[in-house]
């Protein structure tokens, strides 16, 4: 039986998952970072990308694979417990493709508007990383 941990991904909606897992990838704000039970302290923002964890099915030994489109938040991890705090966090079902594909379009079209202004490029790029997100949970490229 492998070590898991208590993880509890939070939106402003809902709480999307409670319970325990074995590993945690989320994406920070200086890459992909992997989780593990009894993980040094570790605080970090989050970017939107696709969160991935092995979390167990109920009392069983049994893990399954959660995969969901995440948008900015943060992380906190600590030897004990790990906890996300997302905007938003969308499951595969939950993911309207053609909107996300609207979104992706309406994004690049912001970037390259956005000219040499870096907060405008940095909040369309945010938008894109948040599009293709929800592209990839839901099985598009």
């Amino acid at each position: 039986m492998a070590n898991a941990i208590p993880f509890q991904l939070i939106t402003p909606l809902s709480v999307k998952f409670d319970g325990e897992a074995e590993l945690v990838i989320a994406v920070g704000t200086e890459g992909e970072v992997g989780i593990l039970p009894s993980h040094a302290p570790y605080l970090t923002a989050l970017r939107p990308g696709v969160l991935r964890a092995n979390v167990r099915d109920g009392s069983a030994d049994a893990t399954r694979r959660l995969e969901l489109a995440c948008s900015e938040g943060f992380m906190q991890a600590l030897p004990d417990k790990v906890t996300i705090l997302a905007d938003a966090a969308l499951e595969r079902d939950e993911i309207d493709i053609a909107q996300a594909r609207a979104d992706l379009a309406a994004a690049q079209e912001e970037q390259k508007a956005a000219g040499g202004d870096l907060y405008a490029q940095r909040r369309a790029l945010v938008k894109i990383d948040y599009a293709n997100a929800r592209l990839s949970v839901a099985g598009v490229s």
